[in-house]
This record gives structure tokens, sequence and C-alpha cells, in this order.
């Protein structure tokens, strides 16, 4: 399922959304941190770029597993491997993709950016 909108309507429709089928992918893994990123994501055609939601983890030494610490947004060039991020950040889609340009766009251009929720089916 594909939906077209603004960048400003996508987290909230995103939020109303049931992702509860889709897989995520585990974008790194190191000694003592794993990203898991979603396995949906928001395409931004003009700037080439995927937006992931996504959970920082830290090893926990008590009970021997990874165990989710924040809620970040994780930048990817389109069509990139998931464990090729540029960037990710504790922050909505908007305020880490502004973070990430560094100013060479408004947050009102960026709120107005078109993009696509794209929402893999089965087996993608």
């Amino acid at each position: 399922m594909n939906r077209m909108c603004r960048l400003s309507e996508a987290e909230e429709l995103l939020s109303e959304m049931d992702f509860s089928d889709v897989a995520d992918d585990i974008a790194k893994t190191e000694e003592d941190t794993q990203l898991i990123v979603s396995g949906w994501w928001v395409f931004l055609p003009q700037l080439n770029l995927q937006l992931h939601k996504g959970i920082l983890c830290n090893w926990d030494e008590e009970e021997q597993m990874f165990m989710p610490d924040v809620a970040v947004t994780v930048v990817y060039e389109a069509d990139a491997d998931r464990t090729e991020y540029i960037y990710f950040e504790q922050d909505g889609m908007t305020a880490a993709l502004y973070n990430w340009l560094n100013g060479r766009l408004s947050i009102s251009q960026i709120e107005a950016l078109k993009c696509e929720i794209i929402v893999p089916e089965d087996g993608e």
C-alpha cells in the first residue's frame, strides 16, 4: 500500500496506520548498540531520500539482550541498503530532516515536500 501526501501530514497518517504485519530490519549492530528500522518508509522524491522510524537499542548485561532505548528517525538515500543509512536522530521526521539538511531548506519548505508512504506487500 502506498499513499501520497505532504511530509507535514505523513507522521499523523503513520500514527493511525497498523504496521504489525510489516517486518522491521536491523540496520546496524555493534558491541553494545543495535539500530532497528521500520520495514515501511516515507519516500521524498524531490530529495531522493527515504525516512524510516527506528529504535536505538542498548545491550543490557542483566538481560543479556538488546533493549529499546530511544525512538529515532533514520535518513537513507533512496533504494540504499538498510545498513547504509546516512543520518539518524532522536526526533520526528521533519526536525530530523531539517537538522540533516543543515538549514538548506526551512521547516515550512520541508513540511510542504511531497512524499509517498510506502508499505511493502508481503514478500517484497
